[in-house]
């Protein structure tokens, strides 16, 4: 079974090498930090026992049978070391002797399949030199097939021309040596080499040494006219003298040999210098090589758009034979600039070109691109379900894989995801990134133009639009951006043109119009810094319309969009409205913030005096009703409200009406509660303790009608259910009662009435049941007279002439009562009072004139009873007791009563008599 062991870990700038241990087949592995924890791995070749441990020695790392761990590896680092082992996997052991890997080197294609060169395997045991590798990063390290040749150099020769540098050769055995071959960077191009001629033809090669092996240059013969053109120098100088004297490009130089200068350059790392080389041996040949070369010269310039260029026109020429080269810089140049589907297509074609090579940087570069792939759909979904914050760490996430500039869609989501956290500064920030970035991008023009309209920069947003219109007229998004911004702009000058001509009404409409078109859209932060200050202007104008209740709703929007620098002009506005509305405790909240932020300022001082003011007053109105001082109570809530500037709060409105309906007062309760209802439309409490007011006031019909506001307004309000349910009961019964006594069925009548008055109640909150109670007891208290009871219907007029005063049918009832027991003078009073009432009232004139009649019949039977002897009547002596009245008037009744066959004038004389008396004793 083969154990596979590796030594991940993490560094600053250069990491030791990780042995990675395949059984006896060992790999050497370099990690180098490119940014934020990227890893470009720079070789992975064969290492011989020796070298292992030397490794070992050198760099203190010892081998395990299993994964040790990534070392505090972030997901990017992770997923390259799985790739990495995902490569290493399929390869076994090689055969010391014969030099033949056992088995199969892949799942699907065996060893034998791969292409090698004679007498050397796809791993070389011997070498230890890393090839040159690719200007862009990694390089595939299989040995490539080279072309066939006519003559093949022998294999001791070529081993040693591997181990040379590119451009470089082992010191002549002369007496002027040449100059020291250096290594090759990791950033210069890989080339053909450089045209040398052959040496002689041998039957067997014969092994020499590397510095035994000289090329001999063939010298091209010039015509005797022409100079000789200086040639491109093969051998790389020294850096310090390549950059004192370096060599001159000249229009002799073929296109071949600008390519070999071109790479000389490279190595020096003089880029600009390099790209204009190649551009001139493009221009002699157009070889997809010198493209390719100079794409490499524009990726270690990080200019990756360039470099794409250039990979396209080298795939375009090597249409019938695509370069694995070419194709793997063109995916990488895709993935530097966040194109990953390109990448995954280019890196794809790539490994196609070479499937036998485990570790071709394209299959790294796939890896990476299917990374940012899945970053980049995770992080739209997150915005999808507005997921801010996650939605933005996936895009950094994806940013951090790109190593050239960031694709211009992405910095637009970038900002969007700004915009909708409301964090306007990382917004503008960022905005100016990506002008900076892409100055060409119409999208991030109108990305920053709708930035500079949420954070009240229309003048600048209107010039981005502007400058995007012209170079995209068919813009989807900036033309209506534009109308949107520029209906904005002119609804707001308009209502600050009116706001400073005291026009109030007519600012706050165009700052709704404003505010309208703005919209309040959570992926725009809710509007912005724009939105907070047209709330704020608009609170303005509610305020000095005397719009209170609409004022605090802007203030308290305004408040609601976050990260806001200078909330102190809300917070002052805020603390005023709820002065004005009559909620001292919060004002009072609002005010202690405010003066946090200002402690000097004097209107916030004048305004926590007033809310100081006026919390005592309620404070004072509460603590008296508690010890039921109504008075009191009805007095501090009047001072409460005189300091109120605005409408008279809900709370203090139902306070004032169950006041007055304790007081007893009710007219001024429901006009009181007209006033709570009329300034509070929508308030179901509102229209409940209006019909509470109107149903005690005996007003039921329209006391129905606003309890069904009351219950349409809030279904589940407790006080208008319970009101509606007693007016129904009430009603039912006081017309069963009427009906009764219309038709003279006066117990039955009787009987209702004290239903009713059961439903009524006489509760002390209620005023002891209120005007309707006071006109049912004298309902029930004329049923009794019509019943000949009046000591009854005395106790129940009595209590109906106490809650109600001045009504005229219950003073009529209260005389004939008094007038039936035989008080003409008390009955006589009671008929003037009942008489005066009825002439400043709306009593009708029959009924006055029927006040006048029986008035006429008291004082008649007074004069007649001051002339009469009620004992003589009753036929008892002067100063007789109590008991013997009534025996005498027993006696008298079965004597007179009209039942009898007896005298009904006399028996009225008897009865006459009879209550007289009793009333004197």
């Amino acid at each position: 079974m083969w154990k596979l062991t590796i030594t991940a870990c993490k560094v600053q700038d250069r990491a030791p090498n990780g042995v990675i241990a395949l059984n006896e087949l060992l790999f050497a592995t370099t990690f180098v930090h490119n940014g934020n924890m990227n890893y470009n791995w720079k070789h992975w070749e064969c290492i011989g026992s020796t070298q292992e441990e030397n490794a070992r020695k050198r760099f203190n790392i010892h081998n395990v049978h299993e994964l040790e761990g990534y070392g505090g590896l972030n997901d990017v680092d992770k997923a390259q070391v799985d790739a990495l082992l995902r490569i290493a996997r399929p390869f076994k052991a090689r055969n010391r002797t014969t030099g033949v890997p056992n088995g199969n080197g892949s799942a699907s294609v065996p060893n034998s399949a791969r292409p090698s060169p004679p007498n050397q395997g796809p791993f070389n045991r011997n070498t230890s030199t890393a090839t040159p590798a690719d200007p862009s990063g990694p390089k595939s390290t299989t040995m490539p097939t080279p072309p066939p040749k006519p003559e093949r150099i022998p294999s001791q020769a070529r081993r040693a021309r591997r181990k040379r540098n590119a451009f470089g050769a082992p010191p002549a055995p002369a007496p002027a040596p040449a100059p020291k071959a250096k290594a090759t960077p990791a950033s210069a191009p890989e080339t053909a080499p450089t045209p040398e001629p052959k040496p002689k033809p041998k039957s067997t090669p014969t092994p020499a040494s590397a510095s035994a092996f000289k090329p001999t240059p063939t010298p091209t013969p010039k015509p005797a006219s022409t100079p000789a053109p200086e040639p491109a120098p093969s051998t790389p100088m020294p850096g310090a003298e390549f950059r004192r004297n370096p060599p001159r490009p000249n229009a002799s130089m073929s296109a071949e040999e600008l390519r070999v200068l071109g790479n000389l350059y490279f190595r020096y790392q003089m880029y600009e210098v390099a790209i204009d080389i190649y551009g001139k041996a493009i221009a002699r040949k157009p070889d997809p090589v010198f493209y390719t070369n100079r794409a490499a010269a524009h990726m270690a310039l990080k200019s990756f758009k360039s470099a794409l260029d250039d990979c396209q026109v080298a795939e375009l020429l090597q249409n019938h034979d695509p370069s694995s080269k070419t194709l793997g810089r063109l995916a990488k140049c895709h993935l530097a600039l966040g194109d990953y589907d390109p990448a995954i297509r280019a890196a794809q074609k790539a490994i196609d070109c070479d499937p036998f090579d485990p570790t071709h940087p394209a299959r790294l570069t796939k890896v990476t691109a299917e990374l940012m792939r899945e970053y980049i759909v995770e992080s739209r979904q997150e915005w999808q379900k507005k997921c801010w914050v996650e939605s933005k760490g996936r895009l950094a996430e994806a940013t951090a894989l790109c190593e050239g500039d960031c694709p211009p869609q992405w910095l637009v989501w970038g900002i969007q995801i700004e915009m909708a956290k409301g964090e306007w500064e990382a917004a503008t920030g960022l905005v100016e990134v990506a002008e900076s970035l892409h100055q060409a991008s119409t999208d991030i023009q109108v990305a920053s133009a709708h930035v500079a309209l949420l954070t009240d920069q229309i003048p600048s947003g209107l010039a981005s639009l502007r400058a995007a219109l012209r170079r995209d007229p068919e813009h989807p998004l900036a033309g209506t951006l534009l109308r949107r911004m520029k209906g904005i702009d002119q609804a707001r000058q308009e209502g600050d043109r009116l706001a400073v001509a005291a026009m109030h009404v007519e600012a706050s409409s165009q700052y709704s119009e404003a505010l309208s078109l703005l919209g309040c859209d959570e992926e725009e932060g809710l509007g912005g810094n724009l939105r907070f200050i047209l709330l704020g202007n608009r609170a303005d104008a509610y305020f000095w319309s005397k719009s209170f209740d609409l004022a605090r709703d802007d203030c308290q929007a305004a408040l609601f969009i976050s990260n806001h620098p200078s909330p102190l002009k809300i917070l002052n506005r805020l603390a005023d409205c709820y002065v004005a509305l009559g909620d001292p405790t919060t004002a009072l909240q609002y005010i202690e913030e405010a003066l946090k932020l200002d402690p000097l300022d004097s209107d916030m001082a004048k305004t926590k005096l007033s809310a100081e003011h006026m919390q005592t007053n309620i404070r004072e109105s509460r603590e008296a009703w508690s010890r039921k001082d109504w008075l009191e109570a009805k007095g501090a809530l009047r001072q409460a409200t005189i300091a109120c500037s605005g409408e008279r709060p809900l709370q203090w409105g139902i306070w004032e009406v169950e006041i007055e309906m304790t007081l007893g007062s009710w007219n001024d309760a429901v006009c009181t509660a007209e006033v709570v209802v009329g300034s509070y439309p929508t308030s179901a409490h509102a229209f409940a303790i209006s019909g509470l007011a109107l149903m005690l006031s005996n007003k039921l019909a329209l006391s129905m009608e606003h309890l069904g506001s009351a219950i349409r307004l809030d279904a589940e309000n407790p006080l208008g259910i319970s009101t509606l349910r007693r007016v129904q009961e009430i009603e039912r019964t006081k017309e069963e009662g009427n009906q009764s006594f219309k038709f003279g069925r006066y117990p039955e009548a009787v009987s209702k009435y004290t239903e009713t008055l059961t439903i009524i109640g006489d509760r002390e909150e209620e005023g002891g049941g209120g005007y309707i109670r006071a006109v049912l007891l004298a309902n029930r208290a004329t049923a009794l007279f019509k019943m000949e009871r009046h000591a009854r219907a005395l106790t129940d007029i009595t209590a109906s002439l106490e809650l109600q005063p001045i009504s005229f049918k219950a003073l009529r009832t209260h005389a004939r009562v008094r007038a039936a027991q035989g008080y003409y003078d008390e009955a006589i009073k009671i008929y003037t009072r009942a008489q005066e009432i009825g002439r400043s009232g709306d009593t009708p004139s029959a009924e006055t004139q029927t006040i006048v009649e029986e008035l006429l019949v008291a004082e008649t039977a007074l004069t007649m009873s001051q002339s009469k002897d009620y004992h003589e009547i009753l036929n008892i002596a002067k100063g007789a007791s109590e008991t013997e009245v009534k025996k005498a008037y027993r006696r008298s009744s079965l004597l007179f009563h009209p039942d009898k066959g007896g005298n009904p004038e006399h028996f009225k004389l008897v009865s006459e008599a009879y209550n007289a008396l009793c009333a004197q004793s």
